[in-house]
C-alpha cells in the first residue's frame, strides 16, 4: 500500500490555522471571563463616609446638577470644614467640578489634595452605590441590622460576607439594583435564595427567604423595587430568628460590606 504524506507547506498551514483556533478560543474564553480591576482605594473610602455626611451631600445637591452630590461629597469628605466651604459654594452656584477655582487668595491647596479630591469624585461616579435614590433597600419596614461583616460562621471555619437584616417572618423583600436574574431556588447554605446581577455589573445575593415570588425566572430582567419574596430562616438559618442574609459581590469575585449602603439606601424607603 502506498504510504499517504502530507506536503511541508500544507502541514504549516494547518499547523498555523490550529493556532489561529486556540489563539481565538483563549482571547473568547478571556473576554466571556474577564474581570473589572477595582482600584485598591475605592471600597475602603466608599465604606468610610458616614450616612450623615452622604445624606447631607445629596440633599445639598438637589436641583443643582446630576453630579452634585459627588462633587459635594469629593471634596467634604478630603478638605477641611474651612478648606471646602469656598468649593461647596462654587458648586452650590452651579459652578461644574472640573471649573472650579481651587488656588485663589482664600484659598491655597496642594496639588496632592486637589488630586485627591478629583480622583475621589470619579471613584463616587463610577461606583455610584451613593447615586440619590439609584438603589432601593431591601426590607419593608425597620428591620433591626448591625455590622457583621468578618463574625465567625461554622465555628470560624468561615467569616460572614454579607449583613443580617431581621424582622418577623413573611416580611416583604425588594430587589435593590435593577438587573437580571441569576439564581433562584435552594442552596445548603442561603436556603431559599435569589441572586440578581444588577445593571451596574454587581451581583445582589439574597438568602434565607421563605417564600420566592413565583413570577420570578432565571434570566429575567428585573427591576429595583420589585419584591423578590418574604423573610425567612431557611438554609443554614433554621435554628436562628428570621432574617435577610444580603450580599454584594463586586464583578471581580470580591464580596464587599453591604452594611455602610444599606444605611444610606435605608432613607430612600
Amino acid at each position: 500500500m502506498k504510504k499517504t504524506t502530507v506536503p511541508f507547506n500544507r502541514l504549516i498551514i494547518l499547523i498555523l490555522q490550529v493556532l489561529l483556533i486556540i489563539g481565538i478560543g483563549g482571547i473568547t474564553w478571556h473576554l466571556l471571563h474577564k474581570t473589572k480591576d477595582v482600584p485598591p482605594d475605592v471600597f475602603p473610602y466608599l465604606t468610610s463616609l458616614s450616612p450623615e455626611l452622604i445624606l447631607d451631600c445629596q440633599k445639598e445637591g438637589e436641583g443643582v446638577s446630576k453630579t452634585a452630590w459627588a462633587d459635594l461629597l469629593a471634596i467634604k469628605s478630603t478638605l477641611s470644614a474651612q478648606q471646602s466651604s469656598l468649593f461647596v459654594k462654587q458648586i452650590k452656584q452651579g459652578i461644574s467640578f472640573n471649573q472650579i477655582t481651587w488656588n485663589t487668595q482664600e484659598m491655597l491647596l496642594s496639588p496632592e489634595l486637589i488630586k485627591k479630591a478629583k480622583l475621589r469624585r470619579t471613584f463616587l461616579l463610577n461606583y455610584p452605590l451613593f447615586e440619590p435614590k439609584r438603589y432601593s433597600f431591601p426590607v419593608n419596614g425597620m428591620p433591626w441590622y448591625q455590622d457583621s461583616w468578618g463574625a465567625d460562621r461554622e465555628g470560624g471555619k468561615r467569616r460572614h460576607e454579607g449583613t443580617d437584616l431581621f424582622a418577623k417572618e413573611e416580611t416583604p423583600l425588594y430587589n435593590v439594583c435593577s438587573g437580571k436574574i441569576e439564581k433562584l431556588g435552594w442552596n445548603r447554605l442561603g436556603g431559599e435564595r435569589v441572586g440578581i446581577r444588577g445593571d451596574d455589573e454587581n451581583y445582589y445575593y439574597y438568602a434565607h427567604l421563605q417564600t420566592i415570588e413565583p413570577s420570578l425566572k432565571v434570566g429575567q430582567t428585573i427591576a429595583k423595587g420589585v419584591k423578590i419574596g418574604t423573610m425567612g430562616h431557611t438554609g443554614d438559618a433554621l435554628t436562628t430568628p428570621d432574617h435577610l442574609h444580603f450580599g454584594i459581590e463586586l464583578p471581580n469575585g470580591k464580596w464587599i460590606n453591604p452594611y455602610p449602603f444599606l444605611k444610606v439606601w435605608q432613607n430612600y424607603q
